[in-house]
């Protein structure tokens, strides 16, 4: 085992001191620092994860030095039971990297598939499943004794493949979440949403059903569910649409509203990438790549959305961003242009680019430092 930390690096520094001096609306006392960290794939350019910490009081960002020992991290989890992480390394031969606070690697284990690039700990802190985009399959661990994921976990494996020969020629699974007496995935290969039952007191996974089928083609992505329990929000890549999910008997869905998070009129290529649902459940936020923007929803009672904003994210290749409520801000990491770009959320949930941005190579999550 090979101990690391994190090291601030105070050459690579975000300022954005002077810009905070007139903006009395976001420096509330409530508001805290932020630790996160972001995970890079792995690049002569791009070595590892780095520390990003956020200070309240200045407004300022400041990236420190990488570590280079954790390769290609696509997705993490934390569980705050085993008080451990679990980072992704997407590869074809996918391996899940154990952590501690310290960032000590325990050490690491087999995705049971290829290319990792979804990770989940269920609520008690007691299981991870991981979602296998280019094997197609999703694995659930069971978290043992100082964090150590149990061996060998469930393995439900999907078939199938979608109309688009070149990016559903078989399985492809892109998100997977525990969600009350269900694990749920999500398979952009085969246009599916997948249900299994899960028994959290004994750790058993039921064999898979078809929750709901997308439009053919559609190539889903990311789900977001709402808290009422009720109703969930898909995000399609291939077809770049928001389908509103309506949930109906034995854990299936049905759909009851599908809206673009793009222009008007728009004919580009673009390909939605990341959803996330603010905590009181009235905004959705939506990542276009290609199109390079932020689509922002206000999301009515009965879950229908209606568009309020679409905001370019001054960056290439949105592929994940991060909202951060008690701060007002929202990062967005750009795959391509290789930096973060950080806005303002406004109370109305719109936002507005913040002139600050953090040059990382090949950036493609960012998680919290527990």
């Amino acid at each position: 085992m090979t101990r690391t930390s994190f090291i601030p690096d105070r050459r690579i520094f975000l300022a954005g001191t002077a810009a905070s001096l007139f903006m009395p609306a976001f420096a509330h006392a409530e508001a805290a620092d932020l630790n996160l960290f972001v995970g890079t794939y792995s690049s002569d350019g791009a070595k590892g994860i780095y520390p990003l910490t956020y200070k309240a009081a200045t407004d300022s960002w400041a990236l420190g030095r990488a570590m280079p020992a954790i390769e290609n991290v696509s997705f993490g989890a934390y569980s705050p039971t085993s008080k451990h992480y679990y980072l992704l390394n997407e590869k074809d031969d996918g391996r899940i990297g154990v952590y501690d606070q310290s960032w000590t690697q325990s050490y690491e284990v087999s995705s049971q598939g290829a290319a990792p690039c979804y990770a989940m700990v269920d609520p008690t802190g007691g299981y991870l499943a991981v979602a296998n985009y280019s094997s197609g399959n999703i694995v659930v661990f069971k978290i043992g004794a100082e964090g150590g994921l149990e061996q060998p976990p469930v393995n439900r494996q999907n078939k199938g493949t979608g109309p688009n020969k070149d990016r559903q020629e078989g399985p492809h699974a892109h998100w997977v979440q525990f969600h009350g007496d269900h694990i749920y995935s999500v398979d952009l290969g085969t246009d599916q949403i997948l249900g299994y039952s899960f028994d959290a007191a004994g750790g058993k996974v039921g064999e898979a059903f078809e929750a709901y089928h997308a439009p053919g083609g559609a190539g889903p992505r990311h789900l977001a569910f709402h808290p009422d329990g009720v109703h969930a929000f898909l995000v399609t890549e291939l077809s770049s649409v928001v389908i509103v999910l309506k949930k109906t008997a034995n854990g299936r869905f049905e759909a009851i509203q599908t809206i673009s998070p793009l222009p008007e009129g728009y004919m580009g290529e673009s390909f939605c990438a990341h959803i996330t649902l603010n905590a009181a459940a009235d905004r959705l936020y939506v990542s276009n790549r290609g199109h390079n923007s932020i689509a922002v929803f206000d999301v009515a009672a009965d879950g229908r959305l209606s568009l309020r904003q679409i905001s370019p994210t001054l960056g290439n290749w949105p592929r994940f961003f991060a909202l951060y409520e008690a701060q007002k801000r929202l990062v967005v990491a750009h795959q391509k242009s290789n930096d973060l770009v950080v806005f303002a959320v406004s109370d109305d949930g719109t936002v507005t680019p913040k002139d600050q941005k953090i040059n990382v190579s090949i950036p493609v999550f960012i998680g919290a430092v527990a």
